[in-house]
């Protein structure tokens, strides 16, 4: 189970999402006073930024079950069986204390002003906008998206709090990088600040294969060294090319990010002076010999 101390954000985002919590824990509260608890959040962003997971350590920090839909799973090539669909999710959940998640939201939710749409989906979204407007509030509607530019713009105003989840930074990877490892229960003294610029580009999800297969290789050979992770890093970056090229390039941006080429060296088994050379062949840098 993931809880919402487990989730890397901004502190304002996280901040948001516990403020969701507590007017979800206070909700007869606030509806005794004619007071609304937010229940209809958006999360948008590329894939492996951690929506889903954010989704379900709501589900945990507030004890509910979540009902996961797939969006475009409900799709249907008949004429008005998108929209019937759709009002069976909403009606299979209309009496329970629940968390509604709609992943692949863009699959229905899209723009009504999009010419490449049939007719048919653009009114599934008027069905959409009907079920969001006569959902109850014993219901909390988490609602996932990696194209948040396709949605409808009535779509957006239907949410009381929207959060965007982008690349983690420098900052976001060290903690994830100490966090995965920590729960492989690996205590090894280790250079996380390299390893948190090396790994520049990758999502939450990249991350936890790069320590999972860390972990394994701690586990199978009793050792572990940052130049280790550096070298599984390599690899998972050029496993799909298996280019000499593509390997060089690599390590001539990684020694751009600061890790020297000592380090460098050591992680692809290499003398300094023969990845120097080939460094500085690849960079069109004047070399001896």
């Amino acid at each position: 189970e993931v809880s919402l101390k487990d989730i890397i954000l901004p502190d304002s985002q996280k901040a948001a999402l516990e403020q969701l919590v507590e007017e979800q824990k206070n909700s007869d509260d606030l509806i005794k006073h004619n007071i609304e608890p937010a229940n209809r959040l958006l999360l948008c962003g590329p894939p492996g930024c951690g929506k889903t997971m954010t989704a379900y350590a709501i589900g945990h920090a507030l004890n509910l079950p979540i009902a996961y839909v797939r969006l475009d799973g409900l799709v249907s090539s008949y004429l008005g069986q998108t929209s019937t669909n759709l009002r069976k999710v909403f009606d299979s959940v209309r009496n329970q204390r629940v968390i509604l998640f709609l992943d692949e939201f863009d699959a229905i939710a899209k723009k009504r002003d999009d010419s490449n749409e049939l007719g048919e989906l653009k009114r599934v979204v008027t069905t959409l906008l009907q079920n969001f407007d006569n959902m109850p509030t014993n219901i909390l509607l988490i609602a996932a998206t990696n194209h948040e530019h396709l949605l409808d713009p009535a779509i957006w105003r239907r949410f009381n709090l929207t959060i965007t989840l982008d690349l983690p930074n420098e900052s976001q990877r060290f903690s994830l990088l100490q966090k995965w490892m920590n729960e492989y229960s690996i205590n090894k003294a280790l250079d996380y600040d390299t390893l948190s610029k090396i790994t520049e580009g990758l999502n939450g999800a990249q991350i936890k294969e790069l320590t999972k297969s860390a972990a394994k290789k701690f586990y199978m050979s009793k050792d572990l060294k940052t130049e280790n992770i550096i070298e599984i890093f390599i690899q998972h970056q050029t496993m799909y090319s298996g280019s000499a090229d593509d390997t060089i390039k690599l390590l001539s941006e990684i020694n751009n990010k600061g890790v020297s080429l000592r380090t460098l060296a050591k992680a692809v088994g290499v003398t300094h002076s023969t990845l120097d050379y080939r460094i500085r062949k690849f960079r069109g840098e004047q070399v001896d010999g």
